[in-house]
């Protein structure tokens, strides 16, 4: 029988990928992958510093002689979940972009207690919630802040943009 942790595992790649192909628009797929891996980019240095200090640890991964760290969640689920916070990012005010980031990173963060606590994919050992919150925080901030200039000039990807449509 398989373990509550490889559920887990196995739920997030299959909605992951399942989200990643039937809810992303052909528009926003350079857009959603280009915050992904700016996203693993950023989160993989994080989490490898917060394992290096021993404030978390991942007791069950899926390659522990590879590696530290949990590979379904550092390096697909959450980078993916950031791709898509940025895809659909709504195009209003600051404050209203405030509120959209804080939401995501409040249900990101509920979702990381809560394999903390049901399972044993997590482990807060120095750590509590509220530094979960504020990593990803700061993490989709960088994130959004290098998406927005590096497409900050829409003339040199106008021509992309019309081939996809």
């Amino acid at each position: 029988m398989m373990s509550v942790d490889y559920i887990f595992v196995m739920a997030m790649w299959v909605s992951g990928l399942m989200a990643y192909m039937f809810l992303t628009p052909k528009k926003q797929y350079r857009k959603l992958l280009f915050s992904l891996l700016t996203c693993q980019a950023l989160l993989w240095v994080n989490s490898l510093v917060h394992v290096e200090f021993n404030l978390l640890a991942f007791p069950v991964r899926e390659f522990p002689k590879a590696t530290d760290l949990l590979i379904t969640t550092e390096y697909f689920f959450y980078p993916l979940l950031c791709g898509f916070y940025i895809a659909y990012e709504p195009k209003h005010s600051f404050k209203i972009r405030l509120i959209y980031l804080s939401v995501w990173i409040s249900f990101l963060t509920v979702y990381d207690v809560i394999l903390v606590k049901y399972t044993n994919l997590v482990e807060y050992v120095h750590y509590a919630w509220y530094f979960t919150w504020i990593d990803f925080f700061f993490i989709f901030a960088v994130t959004n802040s290098i998406y927005q200039w590096f497409f900050k000039n829409k003339e040199l990807f106008r021509i992309e943009q019309e081939a996809v449509e």
